[in-house]
């Protein structure tokens, strides 16, 4: 697994070598409240500590997410955003970016008609499915994340966006650019307030355009910490005049009760004891301070990593292959002909079923209930039990399953439809900036 596509149709296959190969950690504990969480859906995370800590203070954090206003917004991109529903509910800031820009560029969508998908086929729904008023914002009017995204360019080689996303010479600058754009976007909510957790959820196959914002982050900072052998050594990047920086790092020393053990400003370092203090919390200090010097100083974003929604004919769900994705804004009668088509994980024939059973975990219709249907344990359990044990058959479990979208897409419209008059109380702030 050399690369992640996150452009492409094609499902995860190995979640465990995908953790091991790109350093994703298990989630430290189930969060209460949050169905994906609760399920295991949630495949991995990166320091979501940072993220913890701060919704268990009632610290400032944010969440941000995008959209590529191309299409219908699938159960795929629901599930991100019912993930920034909870967060918002746990008090964080909400960010959400269309890559208006990026959709005229690669699929020549006007920014007129990127508006209006955005609007009619994105908005509506979040509001709809519960989010409150937050920073819903597009790329092509927001100039601070256009020159931040030129700013971090700088950071980052054409041999690193070969290696992290398997560009080959014939790729357009184009894309080339557009992660940087997406890294701006994450980067926003810290550079224009300023530094403070801030957790993206993706699916799988978006990490890479975490790890690229990680490693830029890091870069921008002057100030650099590790911890080693029992103790703290802070560093100094770049080469000019260390003075001002060194007296950002001893007032971080004296804040946390540290004691200063050698001083080498030759090599630009100062060591330090350890004490027990948080590492994350030294950067995050470290970052606001340098503020003051470095117009970027940042902490490196969080993220939670969601294992990816199959498609009813397999592979990922994707807005690229519409036969085999439930959009939130398709007719409830073509959903209910796509579930009973859908692929699933049951025997050849009704006796084979009813005598061996069938496997849920392969089955795309299974995944509906996992995903969004099955409110409860209760019925979750239900539905993976009876089709184990053969008393459930593919064709009642289809239909079922069919009736309960329906019913779920019927609503959602009426909810919709009555929440049309709200959309100015999200756009008050197009610009991005707070």
């Amino acid at each position: 697994m050399d690369s992640l596509n996150p452009w492409g149709s094609s499902q995860v296959k190995d979640y465990e070598r995908m953790r091991r190969e790109f350093g994703i950690d298990p989630m430290p504990r189930v969060l209460e409240g949050n169905l994906m969480s609760e399920r295991s859906l949630i495949m991995g995370q990166r320091d979501f500590n940072r993220v913890e800590i701060a919704m268990e203070n009632g610290e400032k954090f944010a969440a941000m997410t995008g959209l590529m206003p191309s299409g219908q917004m699938h159960l795929g991109s629901k599930a991100v955003i019912d993930q920034m529903i909870y967060f918002q509910s746990r008090g964080a800031q909400i960010h959400i970016a269309v890559a208006d820009l990026e959709s005229l560029a690669t699929r020549e969508i006007s920014l007129e008609k990127g508006r209006e998908i955005a609007l009619e086929n994105f908005l509506l729904n979040y509001i709809a499915m519960g989010l409150k008023p937050c920073n819903f914002y597009f790329q092509s009017s927001n100039t601070y994340v256009q020159k931040l995204a030129f700013v971090v360019s700088r950071e980052v080689t054409l041999s690193e966006m070969k290696g992290i996303y398997g560009f080959v010479d014939s790729k357009r600058m184009l894309e080339l650019n557009s992660p940087l754009v997406q890294v701006a976007d994450i980067l926003s909510p810290q550079i224009y307030d300023e530094p403070m957790p801030t957790i993206v959820p993706v699916g799988a196959d978006q990490d890479p355009h975490i790890r690229l914002t990680r490693d830029i982050s890091g870069r921008m900072n002057m100030i650099k910490v590790t911890r080693k052998d029992g103790k703290f050594q802070f560093s100094i990047g770049g080469q000019g005049d260390v003075k001002e920086y060194v007296k950002i790092i001893k007032k971080i020393v004296k804040t946390h009760g540290l004691r200063i053990l050698k001083e080498n400003l030759a090599y630009r370092t100062i060591d330090t004891t350890e004490e027990g203090v948080n590492l994350d919390a030294i950067e995050l200090h470290l970052a606001r301070d340098e503020r003051v010097l470095n117009n970027y100083s940042t902490i490196p974003p969080s993220s939670i990593i969601l294992r990816l929604e199959t498609g009813l004919h397999g592979g990922k769900m994707s807005k690229s292959v519409p036969e085999s994705t439930v959009s939130l804004n398709d007719n409830p009668v073509d959903v209910s002909k796509k579930i009973k088509k859908a692929l699933t994980g049951g025997r050849e024939s009704v006796e084979e079923q009813k005598k061996l059973g069938g496997n849920p975990y392969i089955c795309p219709v299974f995944e509906l209930y996992l995903y969004h249907l099955s409110r409860t344990d209760k019925h979750i359990r239900e539905v993976e039990e009876t089709c184990k044990s053969g008393a459930r058959l593919c064709g009642n479990c289809k239909s079922e399953a069919a009736e309960l979208m329906s019913t779920y897409l019927v609503e959602l419209k009426e909810k919709r439809e009555s929440s049309r008059h709200l959309i100015p109380e999200y756009l008050g702030n197009e610009n991005g900036m707070h």
